[in-house]
C-alpha cells in the first residue's frame, strides 16, 4: 500500500525543511503523493505562519516542484486555514480547516502550542471549568467549517494534546460528539492526524477512538495525514493508523487525486 500525506509544513511556515527536501523524502519512501499545507497568515501571531510576502513564493515553488517531479510523485498545493485567516480557495487544490486560537475578547490563546495557554484560558475565562474551553473550541470549529466548507477538517480534537481531558470526562465526550454531529453537515471528511505522536505529545493519533466511532456511525470519512513539520515524518505512523481504522470498523480511508477524494480499501 502506498501512502499520501496532505498535511505537510515547510520552511514557508513553521516546518524544518524546504518543500523540495520534503518531496525528495516522500519519493524515497515510495509515497504516492504529497500535499503541502503551510499555515495561512494570521495577523494575531506571525511567528508560525506564512507572511503575506511568502505567499507568491509558496505558489511558485510548489508549482515548480509539481513540474520537476511529475514523473516521480504527485504534488498538491493546499493550505491549513485558521479561523482568523482568509484565502481565495481557487488558489489551492484543497483546504484544511483548523483552529489554533481562542479569543476571550481581550487576549488570543494559542490552545495547541503549550499547555500553559490552555490552562490560562480555563483560569481567565472559564472559572476553572475545562469543559467551557472545550465547548468554546468546538463551537468555533463548527463555525469555521460551516463558513469555509473545507475539503477536510484538521486535528479535530487538538485540545486533548496536553492531557487536560481524561478518558473519564463524559461531559467532554458529549461536547465533542455533538460537535462532530454538527460539523459533518458541512464537511464529512476528518483527518486522522499523527503529528502529535511524532512530536512526542501523544501516543495515539487524533481523533480519539470514541470520535472515530462517532464519525463512522454518521457516515463520515477519514484521510490519514502526518501534520508533518520535517522531512523524516512525512508518513509517520501511517501503517498503524490503517490498523486502528480497521479495528474501529472502517473499510477504507481516502486519498486525493488533485480534484477529488477516492477510496483506498483496507
Amino acid at each position: 500500500m502506498r501512502f499520501s500525506n496532505l498535511h505537510q509544513h515547510t520552511t514557508f511556515s513553521d516546518g524544518k525543511n524546504t518543500a523540495e527536501e520534503i518531496v525528495l523524502s516522500a519519493i524515497e519512501r515510495g509515497m504516492e503523493s504529497i500535499g503541502f499545507s503551510d499555515h495561512s497568515h494570521t495577523k494575531i501571531d506571525e511567528s508560525y505562519c506564512m507572511l503575506p510576502s511568502d505567499i507568491v513564493a509558496y505558489h511558485k515553488e510548489i508549482d515548480r516542484l509539481k513540474e520537476k517531479y511529475a514523473s516521480q510523485i504527485k504534488i498538491f498545493k493546499g493550505i491549513e486555514l485558521d479561523y482568523y485567516s482568509t484565502v481565495d480557495r481557487k488558489d489551492y487544490d484543497y483546504i484544511i480547516a483548523s483552529i489554533h486560537y481562542l479569543y476571550d475578547g481581550k487576549r488570543f490563546y494559542a490552545i495547541d502550542h503549550t499547555i500553559e495557554h490552555q490552562l490560562d484560558y480555563i483560569k481567565d475565562y472559564c472559572n476553572g471549568d475545562k469543559n467551557i474551553l472545550a465547548k468554546d473550541y468546538y463551537d468555533l470549529l463548527i463555525k469555521h467549517v460551516k463558513n469555509c466548507k473545507p475539503d477536510f477538517i484538521g486535528h479535530v480534537d487538538v485540545i486533548t494534546k496536553f492531557g487536560v481531558y481524561d478518558e473519564d470526562n463524559e461531559k467532554y465526550k458529549e461536547i465533542a460528539k455533538n460537535a462532530v454531529r454538527e460539523m459533518i453537515k458541512y464537511c464529512n471528511v476528518f483527518e486522522m492526524n499523527t503529528g502529535a505522536i511524532s512530536r512526542k505529545k501523544r501516543t495515539l493519533p487524533y481523533p480519539e477512538r470514541f470520535l472515530l466511532e462517532e464519525i463512522l456511525s454518521l457516515g463520515g470519512e477519514i484521510v490519514i495525514s502526518a501534520d508533518s513539520h520535517a522531512s523524516d515524518t512525512v508518513d509517520f505512523y501511517f501503517k498503524e493508523c490503517v490498523e486502528i481504522l480497521k479495528d474501529v470498523g472502517f473499510k477504507y480511508f481516502l486519498k486525493f487525486d488533485g480534484e477529488k477524494f477516492y477510496k483506498e480499501y483496507i
